[in-house]
């Protein structure tokens, strides 16, 4: 059965229609307009599609005299194989530069009529791309069908950004608004509304928004929505990143992600997982699992490997060792898949199937396998994961608590050092500062005060809150600190230029590389397709009975936030409010004695100054002595200096400057006691 369209050739300086309104108020111009010849160009190219592909067109071009700016151009699409014959011709009229037209449908090229039993031929070609397995050729036909307002390739775009095929991620707005823009039939309509109401009523009027926005911009304006909302997601959780690595900004940072991972965003939910654990508020390991069980069905390999752990270990809900094999096994197929693709890639860009290109460097991921230990305590297994992993946030936490002995661990300090180290390599500003203060104290290893200055500048380049107090950088300093920050700075660099120096920590730095025997064992354990836990214990660690995680109160998946401002207490603080382990030892100095000044400066003054001019001049010697202690100690909790400036002010104040020293005094005491 041949179905028969209407083309003829739009003028060039006429805009494509957009509706079928606009389609027919074209072609009725057409037709008043003066009556000209055929374009030659349009009988060469029905006699040659009609030649190469016989039995499948019918054309009907008239004789020579025909004026109609129209003419029947007929294609079986009944027979199983139209496909072929169909993108022939759409080929050849774009050779052509035919800007060849349907009025019945107001789309150009060939397009389909209004008949509704027949197939929707302008996304026939994106539809036999992508089952193909040609997902970009897939994606750029929908999207050029969607600029003009066609509903299957709107439907189309919407599933692909609801599921996350070809080749795309996950927006789950985008997906609703254009699912309802482009459903056509009673199924599509079923699907797309009852996915729309499974949202809340906040994201319903907000999905209701966008779907406005974009019914009014049609064609490219369209696809700029469409492209910038994406990007909006993306570039929020690269600037949380930045934002967490960069500055103290933790809370400001880590609001990003749960809303980028509620759009489907999967390394948002990942990153978020971590973040419900080691954020200043109670741990949430069911809130961990239930974001890093999305990021997983979101087809996130980490994810899926880390989904596997929880499992078997009983983070955040009961052990289940099925569950946990099978998140292992997808992880693993995923990660062959993977492989494959790469090295089918290099062999057909290489000649003779050889590949030409350079060995690429071993994640950190398999680099630090070996030295996975658990605990048994998921407070720092769990932080541990993801510090193996190359995270710089967990490995920055893992320092903290190495250095105060957090979570019932003993102080370690030089286990602390080597995990400032890894994340001050990846760019963490707080983390190379505190790795400045180990180098320039000696703890954890060696002492070196020229590559302390350089971390020091190396960490306010990166903008670092830590207060940095004068380097003193002596004129024949200044050109090897420099050449020292340049190196530091380098991308991978950071413990390889320690190490060369004789800084690197007592101990292996977590996430480096391993000894070549224990490494061995990681690639033929991590081979074999063990389970989570028997890849992490590479080390050597005893295998430990699965043990389930304490209940956290909380309600997942969502959590209630802490209302701290940005310049309160730090990570080191958040462990001193732990209260568990043994502690580093308190260190003395003039300021806390210039305090114990000010706590009692009243009995001094009684017990030495007479009333009258002494007493006064006492009076102001003691609030001068005070004020020193004050300043001099609020330097150590890195308050800025106006911060700092109002406190001394107030200790000197008597009665209201005891009060003050003597928080101050037990503030210093609670974070190094």
């Amino acid at each position: 059965m041949s179905y028969t369209i209407q083309i003829w050739e739009k003028p060039a300086d006429w805009p494509w229609p957009t509706t079928k309104a606009e389609a027919d108020a074209q072609y009725e111009r057409a037709e008043a307009g003066p009556q000209v010849p055929m374009n030659p160009k349009f009988a060469a190219w029905a006699q040659a599609i009609e030649q190469r592909s016989p039995g499948f067109w019918d054309i009907y071009l008239g004789g020579p005299e025909m004026t109609d700016p129209t003419w029947g151009v007929g294609i079986n699409t009944r027979a199983s194989d139209w496909g072929a014959p169909f993108d022939d011709g759409w080929e050849q009229a774009v050779r052509l530069g035919l800007n060849l037209y349907d009025p019945q449908s107001g789309v150009h090229y060939l397009a389909n009529g209004d008949a509704p039993e027949e197939p929707d031929l302008p996304v026939q070609r994106a539809a036999r791309a992508r089952k193909a397995g040609d997902d970009a050729t897939a994606w750029a036909e929908y999207r050029h069908w969607a600029a003009r307002g066609n509903p299957h390739a709107l439907y189309a775009l919407g599933r692909a950004l609801r599921f996350g095929t070809m080749g795309q991620r996950r927006h789950f707005d985008l997906a609703a608004a254009l699912q309802l823009m482009g459903a056509h039939d009673a199924e599509t309509r079923k699907d797309a509304e009852a996915f729309f109401q499974r949202f809340p009523d906040e994201a319903k009027a907000r999905i209701q928004v966008l779907m406005a926005r974009l019914k009014s911009a049609p064609g490219e304006p369209l696809l700029q929505i469409i492209d910038n909302d994406r990007k909006a997601v993306d570039d929020a959780v690269a600037r949380s990143q930045q934002l967490a690595l960069y500055s103290r900004k933790r809370i400001e940072a880590t609001d990003v992600l749960e809303p980028a991972a509620a759009q489907g965003h999967e390394v948002a939910a990942f990153l978020h997982a971590l973040d419900v654990v080691i954020g200043w508020e109670q741990p949430n390991f069911e809130n961990a699992r239930y974001w890093c069980q999305r990021a997983a069905e979101w087809d996130h390999e980490p994810a899926k490997r880390l989904l596997a752990l929880m499992f078997e270990r009983g983070w955040g809900g009961p052990v289940d060792m099925q569950e946990a094999a099978k998140w292992n096994a997808a992880a693993q197929e995923q990660r062959l898949r993977a492989q494959k693709k790469q090295q089918a890639q290099e062999e057909a860009e290489s000649p003779g199937g050889l590949s030409l290109a350079p060995l690429a460097p071993a994640s950190r991921a398999s680099a630090a396998a070996a030295s996975v230990v658990w605990t048994g305590n998921p407070l720092r297994d769990l932080p541990g994961w993801y510090a193996h992993e190359g995270d710089p946030h967990a490995a920055f936490h893992l320092g903290t608590s190495d250095e105060h002995g957090r979570y019932g661990g003993p102080v370690n300090l030089a286990q602390a050092r080597a995990w400032y180290a890894q994340a001050a390599e990846e760019g963490h500003a707080d983390a190379t500062y505190n790795l400045g203060t180990f180098v320039e104290s000696g703890k954890g290893g060696p002492k070196d005060v020229q590559v302390a200055k350089a971390l020091f500048m190396l960490a306010n380049t990166r903008g670092t809150t830590m207060q940095v107090a004068d380097l003193r950088i002596a004129p024949n300093e200044q050109s090897p600190v420099r050449a020292l920050v340049a190196a530091l700075h380098e991308p991978g660099r950071l413990r390889a230029v320690l190490q060369q120096r004789g800084l690197g920590a007592a101990v292996a730095a977590p996430g480096g590389a391993a000894p070549t025997a224990v490494a061995a064992v990681a690639a033929s354990v991590a081979a074999a397709g063990l389970s989570a836990s028997d890849w992490g214990r590479a080390g050597g660690a005893a295998p430990q009975a699965p043990r389930p995680a304490p209940p956290v109160p909380g309600p997942a998946p969502s959590r209630a936030r802490s209302t701290r401002e940005e310049d309160e207490d730090d990570e080191a603080e958040h462990a001193g409010r732990q209260g568990a382990g043994s502690r580093s030892g308190f260190s003395l100095h003039l300021g806390h004695l210039a305090l114990v000044v000010g706590v009692a400066n009243v009995v001094l003054l009684i017990a030495f100054f007479k009333p009258g001019a002494s007493f006064r001049m006492g009076m102001f010697g003691l609030g001068l002595v005070a004020a020193f202690g004050a300043w001099r100690t609020a330097r150590d909790f890195d308050w800025s200096p106006l911060t700092r400036a109002v406190v001394a002010v107030l200790a000197a104040v008597p009665m209201v400057g005891m009060a003050v020293c003597l928080g101050l005094l037990f503030k210093a005491v609670r974070e190094r006691g």
